[in-house]
């Protein structure tokens, strides 16, 4: 809903969107004690993978990053510190999840730096400049 949110001009800074974002930093911010339905921001969430299609940090992070108000956050910025630690020397990144209906994919393994997870890293950071 965030991310559609996004897209809609006349809803991107709508109070809607503003408490939508919001909802996910609180998340974040209480992951450790905050667990509504399956939405926990565990182990699991905080876990490298690719496509964009799971609830985890880098989904997360790329939809909170099309909102500049997030951006000096101390929230979101603790996320995105969490997924440049897991960038190797050269600049890649390696899925620590993979389902495994997808291994044929670059991201549908865990033993090599993924491309497609590298863009999706390098698209939040490039919104954050």
């Amino acid at each position: 809903m965030t991310d559609l949110l996004s897209y809609i001009p006349e809803y991107r800074d709508s109070q809607l969107a503003t408490s939508s974002v919001k909802a996910l930093l609180n998340l974040w911010e209480d992951s450790h004690s905050q667990h509504p339905y399956m939405f926990y921001m565990g182990t699991d969430f905080r876990k490298m993978k690719a496509p964009s299609c799971w609830y985890d940090i880098v989904s997360v992070a790329g939809v909170l990053s099309k909102y500049e108000f997030v951006r000096e956050d101390p929230r979101f910025l603790e996320m995105i510190k969490h997924i440049k630690d897991k960038q190797d020397k050269e600049g890649l990144f390696t899925p620590e999840s993979a389902y495994q209906k997808l291994k044929d994919w670059d991201f549908g393994q865990k033993r090599v730096p993924s491309p497609y997870l590298t863009y999706l890293c390098c698209l939040i950071f490039k919104q954050l400049e």
